[in-house]
Protein backbone atom coordinates (compact mmCIF):
# COMPACT_ATOMS: atom_id res chain seq x y z
CA UNK A 1 0.00 0.00 0.00
CA UNK A 2 2.85 2.33 0.86
CA UNK A 3 4.38 1.44 -1.93
CA UNK A 4 1.75 2.31 -4.56
CA UNK A 5 1.04 5.49 -2.57
CA UNK A 6 4.97 6.35 -3.07
CA UNK A 7 4.06 5.29 -6.88
CA UNK A 8 1.39 7.90 -7.09
CA UNK A 9 3.20 11.03 -5.46
CA UNK A 10 6.13 10.49 -8.71
CA UNK A 11 3.56 9.76 -11.09
CA UNK A 12 1.76 13.51 -9.74
CA UNK A 13 5.02 14.99 -9.02
CA UNK A 14 6.70 14.02 -12.58
CA UNK A 15 3.38 15.48 -14.10
CA UNK A 16 3.32 18.91 -12.04
CA UNK A 17 7.27 18.75 -13.83
CA UNK A 18 5.99 18.22 -16.93
CA UNK A 19 3.35 20.75 -17.25
CA UNK A 20 5.67 23.50 -15.40
CA UNK A 21 8.22 22.42 -18.34
CA UNK A 22 5.86 23.06 -21.36
CA UNK A 23 4.58 26.36 -19.70
CA UNK A 24 8.48 27.22 -19.51
CA UNK A 25 8.97 26.15 -23.10
CA UNK A 26 5.77 27.80 -24.34
CA UNK A 27 6.67 30.97 -23.07
CA UNK A 28 10.05 31.20 -23.93
CA UNK A 29 9.69 30.49 -27.31
CA UNK A 30 7.02 32.31 -28.28
CA UNK A 31 8.85 33.91 -31.01
CA UNK A 32 8.63 30.79 -32.76
CA UNK A 33 5.26 29.36 -31.98
CA UNK A 34 3.23 32.32 -32.85
CA UNK A 35 3.96 32.07 -36.38
CA UNK A 36 3.56 28.55 -36.29
CA UNK A 37 0.37 29.23 -35.02
CA UNK A 38 -0.84 31.58 -36.70
CA UNK A 39 0.00 29.92 -39.70
CA UNK A 40 -2.11 26.95 -39.01
CA UNK A 41 -5.30 28.78 -38.21
CA UNK A 42 -4.84 30.93 -41.24
CA UNK A 43 -4.26 27.21 -43.27
CA UNK A 44 -7.74 26.23 -41.56
CA UNK A 45 -9.36 29.04 -42.20
CA UNK A 46 -8.35 29.15 -45.87
CA UNK A 47 -8.76 25.07 -46.34
CA UNK A 48 -12.64 24.78 -46.96
CA UNK A 49 -11.41 27.29 -50.02
CA UNK A 50 -8.89 25.70 -51.33
CA UNK A 51 -10.59 22.51 -51.17
CA UNK A 52 -13.36 23.92 -52.77
CA UNK A 53 -11.26 25.11 -55.71
CA UNK A 54 -9.92 21.11 -55.76
CA UNK A 55 -13.12 19.73 -56.39
CA UNK A 56 -13.32 22.02 -59.52
CA UNK A 57 -10.45 20.19 -61.31
CA UNK A 58 -7.63 23.03 -60.16
CA UNK A 59 -4.36 21.25 -58.81
CA UNK A 60 -4.21 21.90 -55.06
CA UNK A 61 -0.74 23.66 -55.05
CA UNK A 62 -2.38 26.22 -58.27
CA UNK A 63 -5.12 26.53 -56.08
CA UNK A 64 -3.34 27.48 -52.67
CA UNK A 65 -1.17 29.65 -54.38
CA UNK A 66 -4.59 31.79 -55.78
CA UNK A 67 -6.55 31.90 -52.74
CA UNK A 68 -3.14 33.54 -50.77
CA UNK A 69 -2.80 35.96 -54.19
CA UNK A 70 -6.31 36.82 -53.84
CA UNK A 71 -5.99 37.16 -49.88
CA UNK A 72 -2.96 39.37 -50.43
CA UNK A 73 -4.48 41.35 -53.28
CA UNK A 74 -7.56 42.26 -50.98
CA UNK A 75 -5.49 43.19 -48.09
CA UNK A 76 -3.10 45.43 -50.44
CA UNK A 77 -6.33 47.18 -51.59
CA UNK A 78 -7.81 47.77 -48.70
CA UNK A 79 -4.84 49.81 -47.09
CA UNK A 80 -4.66 51.59 -50.70
CA UNK A 81 -8.37 52.55 -49.97
CA UNK A 82 -7.78 53.85 -46.83
CA UNK A 83 -3.69 55.00 -47.18
CA UNK A 84 -4.47 58.93 -47.01
CA UNK A 85 -6.60 58.16 -44.01
CA UNK A 86 -3.88 55.97 -42.20
CA UNK A 87 -1.12 59.08 -43.41
CA UNK A 88 -3.59 61.80 -41.71
CA UNK A 89 -4.09 59.71 -38.27
CA UNK A 90 -0.10 58.95 -38.13
CA UNK A 91 0.49 62.87 -38.70
CA UNK A 92 -2.19 63.99 -36.04
CA UNK A 93 -0.86 61.29 -33.44
CA UNK A 94 2.11 64.08 -31.83
CA UNK A 95 -0.51 66.69 -31.94
CA UNK A 96 -3.23 64.47 -30.65
CA UNK A 97 -1.28 63.30 -27.93
CA UNK A 98 -0.97 66.70 -26.82
CA UNK A 99 -4.22 67.73 -26.80
CA UNK A 100 -5.38 64.46 -24.62
CA UNK A 101 -2.37 65.69 -22.12
CA UNK A 102 -4.14 69.14 -22.04
CA UNK A 103 -7.13 67.33 -21.19
CA UNK A 104 -6.07 65.53 -18.23
CA UNK A 105 -4.20 68.60 -17.18
CA UNK A 106 -7.46 70.39 -17.25
CA UNK A 107 -9.36 67.94 -15.35
CA UNK A 108 -6.66 67.39 -12.62
CA UNK A 109 -6.13 71.02 -11.97
CA UNK A 110 -10.56 71.34 -11.85
CA UNK A 111 -10.61 68.96 -9.21
CA UNK A 112 -8.37 70.20 -7.06
CA UNK A 113 -5.31 67.71 -7.36
CA UNK A 114 -2.86 70.22 -7.32
CA UNK A 115 0.40 67.84 -6.24
CA UNK A 116 -0.80 65.41 -9.19
CA UNK A 117 -0.83 67.99 -11.63
CA UNK A 118 2.35 69.60 -10.88
CA UNK A 119 4.05 66.19 -10.75
CA UNK A 120 2.37 65.32 -14.41
CA UNK A 121 3.85 69.17 -15.64
CA UNK A 122 6.98 68.93 -13.80
CA UNK A 123 8.15 66.69 -17.17
CA UNK A 124 8.15 70.05 -18.93
CA UNK A 125 9.81 72.50 -16.93
CA UNK A 126 13.28 71.23 -18.23
CA UNK A 127 12.91 72.36 -21.77
CA UNK A 128 10.12 72.95 -24.51
CA UNK A 129 8.07 70.17 -25.79
CA UNK A 130 9.39 68.80 -29.29
CA UNK A 131 7.47 69.83 -32.04
CA UNK A 132 5.34 67.72 -33.70
CA UNK A 133 6.95 67.03 -36.96
CA UNK A 134 10.09 66.09 -34.77
CA UNK A 135 8.48 63.56 -32.20
CA UNK A 136 6.63 61.55 -35.13
CA UNK A 137 9.79 61.49 -36.65
CA UNK A 138 11.06 59.96 -33.45
CA UNK A 139 7.99 57.59 -33.25
CA UNK A 140 8.54 56.19 -36.68
CA UNK A 141 12.81 55.69 -35.89
CA UNK A 142 11.70 53.81 -33.04
CA UNK A 143 8.99 51.43 -34.61
CA UNK A 144 11.12 51.35 -37.86
CA UNK A 145 13.02 47.81 -36.19
CA UNK A 146 9.75 46.40 -35.07
CA UNK A 147 8.27 47.24 -38.48
CA UNK A 148 10.86 45.28 -40.07
CA UNK A 149 10.42 42.21 -37.35
CA UNK A 150 7.12 42.05 -38.75
CA UNK A 151 7.53 42.26 -42.25
CA UNK A 152 9.77 39.06 -41.76
CA UNK A 153 7.35 37.60 -39.83
CA UNK A 154 4.55 37.70 -42.14
CA UNK A 155 6.78 36.13 -44.70
CA UNK A 156 7.62 33.12 -42.68
CA UNK A 157 3.63 33.27 -42.41
CA UNK A 158 2.51 33.71 -45.86
CA UNK A 159 5.15 30.54 -47.08
CA UNK A 160 4.17 28.20 -44.04
CA UNK A 161 0.38 28.87 -44.94
CA UNK A 162 1.16 28.03 -48.42
CA UNK A 163 3.02 24.92 -47.89
CA UNK A 164 0.23 23.77 -45.11
CA UNK A 165 -2.30 24.55 -47.78
CA UNK A 166 -0.85 22.44 -50.38
CA UNK A 167 0.37 19.68 -48.30
CA UNK A 168 -1.52 20.05 -45.10
CA UNK A 169 -4.36 16.89 -46.15
CA UNK A 170 -1.57 14.70 -46.69
CA UNK A 171 -0.06 15.64 -43.51
CA UNK A 172 -2.87 15.03 -41.91
CA UNK A 173 -3.56 11.36 -43.30
CA UNK A 174 0.15 10.09 -42.76
CA UNK A 175 -0.22 11.76 -39.31
CA UNK A 176 -3.18 9.12 -38.96
CA UNK A 177 -1.60 5.91 -40.75
CA UNK A 178 1.45 6.49 -38.72
CA UNK A 179 -0.56 5.45 -35.16
CA UNK A 180 -0.12 1.70 -34.22
CA UNK A 181 -3.36 0.31 -33.21
CA UNK A 182 -6.62 1.12 -35.56
CA UNK A 183 -8.13 2.49 -31.93
CA UNK A 184 -5.13 4.84 -32.38
CA UNK A 185 -5.86 5.79 -35.62
CA UNK A 186 -9.32 6.19 -34.98
CA UNK A 187 -8.61 8.04 -32.23
CA UNK A 188 -6.27 11.02 -34.21
CA UNK A 189 -8.88 11.09 -37.06
CA UNK A 190 -11.58 11.95 -34.58
CA UNK A 191 -9.55 14.63 -32.68
CA UNK A 192 -8.08 16.19 -35.91
CA UNK A 193 -11.54 16.32 -36.65
CA UNK A 194 -13.03 17.60 -34.19
CA UNK A 195 -10.66 20.16 -34.23
CA UNK A 196 -10.93 21.21 -37.85
CA UNK A 197 -14.37 22.24 -37.58
CA UNK A 198 -14.43 23.50 -34.02
CA UNK A 199 -11.45 26.03 -35.36
CA UNK A 200 -13.32 26.90 -38.60
CA UNK A 201 -16.09 27.70 -37.41
CA UNK A 202 -14.86 30.22 -34.94
CA UNK A 203 -12.81 32.00 -37.12
CA UNK A 204 -15.59 32.13 -39.76
CA UNK A 205 -18.26 33.46 -36.89
CA UNK A 206 -15.56 36.06 -35.78
CA UNK A 207 -14.56 37.60 -39.23
CA UNK A 208 -18.72 37.83 -39.64
CA UNK A 209 -18.70 39.70 -36.06
CA UNK A 210 -15.92 41.49 -36.88
CA UNK A 211 -17.01 42.60 -40.03
CA UNK A 212 -20.97 43.75 -38.49
CA UNK A 213 -18.91 45.79 -35.92
CA UNK A 214 -17.16 47.78 -37.96
CA UNK A 215 -19.80 48.14 -40.66
CA UNK A 216 -22.13 49.86 -37.90
CA UNK A 217 -19.09 51.59 -36.38
CA UNK A 218 -18.54 53.12 -40.11
CA UNK A 219 -21.96 54.20 -40.17
CA UNK A 220 -22.18 55.53 -36.67
CA UNK A 221 -18.77 57.27 -36.79
CA UNK A 222 -19.50 58.99 -40.19
CA UNK A 223 -23.21 60.31 -38.82
CA UNK A 224 -21.08 61.77 -35.73
CA UNK A 225 -18.65 63.47 -38.36
CA UNK A 226 -16.08 61.80 -36.56
CA UNK A 227 -12.30 62.44 -38.53
CA UNK A 228 -11.29 59.03 -40.16
CA UNK A 229 -14.38 57.08 -39.59
CA UNK A 230 -13.16 54.14 -41.89
CA UNK A 231 -9.68 53.46 -40.23
CA UNK A 232 -11.27 53.50 -36.36
CA UNK A 233 -14.13 51.03 -37.70
CA UNK A 234 -11.50 48.41 -38.81
CA UNK A 235 -9.75 48.71 -35.64
CA UNK A 236 -12.92 48.74 -33.68
CA UNK A 237 -14.37 45.32 -35.99
CA UNK A 238 -10.33 43.84 -34.83
CA UNK A 239 -10.60 44.55 -31.34
CA UNK A 240 -13.85 43.24 -30.82
CA UNK A 241 -12.49 39.86 -31.78
CA UNK A 242 -10.91 40.22 -28.52
CA UNK A 243 -13.01 37.80 -25.81
CA UNK A 244 -14.42 39.72 -22.86
CA UNK A 245 -12.05 43.06 -22.86
CA UNK A 246 -12.46 44.10 -26.58
CA UNK A 247 -16.14 45.88 -26.38
CA UNK A 248 -14.29 47.51 -23.41
CA UNK A 249 -11.01 48.24 -25.68
CA UNK A 250 -13.28 49.63 -28.09
CA UNK A 251 -15.28 51.92 -26.21
CA UNK A 252 -12.50 53.46 -24.20
CA UNK A 253 -10.50 54.17 -27.28
CA UNK A 254 -13.90 56.17 -28.89
CA UNK A 255 -13.70 57.80 -25.77
CA UNK A 256 -10.60 59.22 -25.91
CA UNK A 257 -10.94 59.32 -29.82
CA UNK A 258 -13.15 62.22 -28.65
CA UNK A 259 -11.20 64.04 -26.44
CA UNK A 260 -8.16 64.60 -28.32
CA UNK A 261 -10.94 65.29 -31.60
CA UNK A 262 -13.12 68.43 -31.69
CA UNK A 263 -16.01 67.08 -30.22
CA UNK A 264 -15.42 67.71 -26.58
CA UNK A 265 -16.80 65.50 -23.83
CA UNK A 266 -20.04 65.19 -24.96
CA UNK A 267 -18.91 63.82 -28.33
CA UNK A 268 -16.79 61.28 -26.70
CA UNK A 269 -18.99 60.10 -24.19
CA UNK A 270 -21.63 59.59 -27.37
CA UNK A 271 -18.92 57.90 -29.42
CA UNK A 272 -18.26 55.26 -26.39
CA UNK A 273 -21.31 54.60 -25.24
CA UNK A 274 -22.44 53.88 -29.45
CA UNK A 275 -19.80 51.82 -29.84
CA UNK A 276 -20.40 50.00 -26.36
CA UNK A 277 -24.53 49.67 -27.20
CA UNK A 278 -22.98 48.05 -31.11
CA UNK A 279 -20.81 45.58 -29.49
CA UNK A 280 -22.81 44.58 -26.57
CA UNK A 281 -25.84 43.55 -29.47
CA UNK A 282 -23.46 41.79 -31.10
CA UNK A 283 -22.24 40.31 -27.97
CA UNK A 284 -25.58 38.85 -26.81
CA UNK A 285 -27.71 38.34 -29.98
CA UNK A 286 -25.41 38.02 -33.34
CA UNK A 287 -22.33 35.96 -31.60
CA UNK A 288 -24.58 33.41 -29.56
CA UNK A 289 -26.24 32.45 -32.36
CA UNK A 290 -23.87 32.18 -34.55
CA UNK A 291 -21.15 29.91 -32.65
CA UNK A 292 -23.45 27.14 -32.19
CA UNK A 293 -21.46 24.19 -30.69
CA UNK A 294 -17.74 26.16 -31.61
CA UNK A 295 -17.39 27.82 -27.80
CA UNK A 296 -18.57 24.33 -25.68
CA UNK A 297 -17.08 26.40 -22.59
CA UNK A 298 -17.94 28.34 -19.70
CA UNK A 299 -17.28 31.44 -19.00
CA UNK A 300 -14.78 30.98 -15.90
CA UNK A 301 -12.38 28.72 -18.26
CA UNK A 302 -12.21 31.11 -21.28
CA UNK A 303 -11.52 34.12 -18.97
CA UNK A 304 -8.82 32.32 -16.83
CA UNK A 305 -7.25 30.78 -20.21
CA UNK A 306 -7.57 34.38 -21.73
CA UNK A 307 -5.21 35.70 -18.82
CA UNK A 308 -3.12 32.94 -18.92
CA UNK A 309 -2.31 33.06 -22.63
CA UNK A 310 -1.85 37.13 -22.31
CA UNK A 311 0.96 36.33 -19.80
CA UNK A 312 2.41 33.77 -21.80
CA UNK A 313 2.33 35.58 -25.40
CA UNK A 314 1.44 39.12 -24.46
CA UNK A 315 -1.16 40.84 -27.13
CA UNK A 316 -0.98 37.44 -29.66
CA UNK A 317 -1.68 35.27 -26.12
CA UNK A 318 -5.07 37.67 -26.17
CA UNK A 319 -6.44 36.67 -29.40
CA UNK A 320 -5.66 33.62 -29.56
CA UNK A 321 -6.55 32.15 -26.17
CA UNK A 322 -9.78 30.81 -27.72
CA UNK A 323 -8.89 29.21 -30.55
CA UNK A 324 -6.20 27.45 -28.47
CA UNK A 325 -8.17 26.50 -25.59
CA UNK A 326 -10.79 24.92 -28.28
CA UNK A 327 -7.89 23.16 -29.47
CA UNK A 328 -6.53 21.61 -26.33
CA UNK A 329 -10.65 20.63 -24.96
CA UNK A 330 -11.13 18.85 -28.40
CA UNK A 331 -7.82 17.02 -27.21
CA UNK A 332 -8.84 16.53 -23.81
CA UNK A 333 -12.29 15.27 -24.62
CA UNK A 334 -10.85 12.22 -26.74
CA UNK A 335 -8.41 11.24 -24.02
CA UNK A 336 -9.71 9.40 -21.17
CA UNK A 337 -6.54 10.52 -19.09
CA UNK A 338 -7.32 14.18 -19.96
CA UNK A 339 -11.15 14.00 -19.52
CA UNK A 340 -11.51 15.46 -16.47
CA UNK A 341 -9.89 18.77 -17.80
CA UNK A 342 -12.30 18.73 -20.51
CA UNK A 343 -15.02 18.72 -18.17
CA UNK A 344 -13.49 21.62 -16.23
CA UNK A 345 -13.68 23.51 -19.70
CA UNK A 346 -17.13 22.22 -20.36
CA UNK A 347 -20.28 24.75 -20.17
Amino acid sequence: MAAATQAATRTNALWVLATLALIAFVKLAAGLLIPIVLSLLIALALEPVVAWLERRRLPRGVAAALVLVSLAGAAAGGLYSVRDNLASAVDALPAAAQRLRERVESTLRSSRLNAASDALSGNDHGGAAPPPTAAAAAAVQSIGPSVLAGAGHLTVIVFFVFFLLQSGPRMATRVVEAASTPSRRALIAAILTEVNQQVQQFLLVQALTAAVVAVATWIVLAWMGVQYAVLWAVLAGLFNSIPYFGPAVVSGGMFILGLVQDGGADQAWRMAGATLIITSLEGWLLTPHLMGRAERMNVLSVFVGLLVWTWLWGAWGTLLAVPMLAVVKSFCDHIDSLRPIGRVLAR
